[in-house]
């Protein structure tokens, strides 16, 4: 005889079995105006519907919990013809729980789905491209600011749309949806514990996905890739495009996998002291931003990040963090950046480490160019390759570094800091070919480092300002 528990898991297996086979079989809807209310299992009958929704209730709504409503075959669409005034949402959910949305192509509305409240809730298989766009008014020739994202008012961030939005959700699943040519993929407002994969919000001019006050969300595999802005721009002009932005406290997201390529931001972590609360505790792992106009990653007063095995070649800058602190830039790879590979302001305990940079103007710079404003101060800098560059690690007006065991390799200039830095711990570096000098600084003690020279005098001939390298040890040492 079976036990209670094995029981109670026959019955559940049974449970989740029986819809499907339901939804397949149920008598299809044709709905003929907006707010029209479904419920349990619901077949829209596949074809063209033309419903315009101007009180922005929702075509569909999905009126109760566990309401399952398959849109395979369907398109639905506003009717509308101007990207910048669509209005309305194609299916819709307040306060129930449990929704399912599979299938179908909705289009021409300010949202294709917009679910409210409730937890558990499925959107897998849509098409929701064509929703809202605001429209570019810049040109080459004359920037118009009001083409500039607004990235801390969550009323802009309703009225700008989306394929998709989530609000006050909890561990919904979206998963193989498409939600391009618009203005903003897949938008996340004080969502939790969810999981978005697979989906492609490519090709939009403002955020393929955004999230707002949304933290432990698992973000991996999404197509994210050709999110631009204000690109005609010589340069591209910063009108806060990302592929990828997460603001206002969005904590603890696993973001993974991800192609974010050739977009006007790859990554934005995006805060401001006065306005918004710093995003914290994110893992970025193993996504690539090559290409972008601007930064690959970005990272604006966030607190305990790390950015772990990503990509940013061809960036303008790789990675930049502006007034952010306890973060971690580890093991990623930067080749052609145009400006520079790594860049931190005015921050504090952070860890750039085991990053292999490549061919660029600058490849780590740190410092606190604002007078007055936040001290850049105890950085540990460790196991860096940095080749072929101009400028190895430039350090200004920071305080407390420790620089172990980065290599470099022709570059012309190594190691250049200000007077500030004198009191930096730089030991166990590989300096192997430089054409101007290994270590430019005013005064420090760089001792115990290994040097491609064939004894101290030869390295000390390399060094400009008072600079010890004693004691000199060959780079043979070190294994080159």
């Amino acid at each position: 005889m079976l036990g209670r528990f094995s029981v109670l898991a026959v019955l559940r297996l049974l449970s989740q079995r029986v819809p499907r086979h339901r939804i397949a079989d149920a008598p299809c809807v044709r709905p003929t105006r907006a707010a029209t209310q479904v419920q349990g299992e619901v077949r829209i009958c596949a074809g063209r519907y033309r419903i315009s929704d101007r009180d922005e209730q929702g075509v569909i709504i999905a009126a109760a919990s566990g309401t399952r409503i398959d849109l395979t075959g369907v398109v639905l669409e506003s009717g509308d013809s101007v990207p910048n005034r669509y209005v309305g949402i194609g299916v819709a959910s307040r306060g129930v729980d449990a929704v399912t949305i599979t299938g179908g192509a909705i289009q021409g509305y300010r949202f294709g789905i917009r679910l409210e409240g409730g937890r558990g809730h499925r959107i897998s298989g849509a098409d929701l491209s064509g929703s809202r766009n605001q429209e570019v008014l810049s040109t080459p020739a004359k920037p118009n600011p009001a083409d500039r994202l607004n990235l801390t008012l969550p009323d802009t961030f309703q009225r700008y749309g989306a394929g998709i939005l989530l609000l006050h959700t909890a561990a919904a699943s979206i998963t193989g949806n498409t939600a391009r040519h618009a203005q903003n993929g897949i938008a996340l407002m004080d969502v939790r514990e969810s999981y978005l994969a697979e989906n492609d919000v490519s090709a939009n001019d403002g955020w393929g996905i955004n999230l707002w006050r949304s933290s432990s969300n698992v973000i991996t595999r999404n197509h994210a890739d050709h999110v631009r802005r204000c690109e005609s721009q010589v340069p591209a002009g910063d009108c806060n495009a990302a592929a990828l932005l997460l603001r206002d406290g969005s904590d603890s997201n696993s973001i993974v996998d991800n192609d974010l390529t050739a977009s006007s931001l790859g990554l934005l972590l995006a805060g401001e002291r006065r306005t918004m609360r710093p995003s914290k505790g994110n893992l970025i792992y193993r996504n690539d931003a090559s290409g972008a106009l601007r930064s690959g990653f970005g990272c604006s007063f966030g607190w305990g990040n790390t950015f772990l095995e990503n990509r940013a070649d061809s960036a303008s800058t790789g990675f930049r963090l502006d007034h952010c602190g306890g973060t971690t830039v580890r093991s990623n790879t930067v080749i052609g950046a145009r400006t520079a590979a790594v860049v931190s302001d005015h921050g504090s305990d952070n860890a750039i480490l085991a990053n292999v940079l490549i061919g660029t103007p600058v490849g780590i710079e740190v410092g606190a160019p604002e007078n007055p404003g936040d001290p850049s101060v105890r950085y540990r800098i460790d196991d860096n390759v940095i080749s072929r560059v101009e400028q190895g690690i430039v350090l200004q007006h920071t305080t407390r570094a420790q620089l172990r065991g980065n290599l470099f390799d022709g570059v012309q200039d190594g190691l250049v800091l200000d007077g500030d830095g004198h009191a930096s711990e730089v030991s166990g570096n590989i300096f192997l070919r430089a054409s101007r000098w290994f270590i430019d600084a005013p005064d420090l003690a760089a001792g115990g480092n290994y040097w491609a020279t064939a004894d101290a005098a030869a390295a000390t001939a390399k060094v400009k300002g008072r600079v010890s390298v004693l004691p000199w040890k060959p780079a043979s040492a070190a294994g080159y």
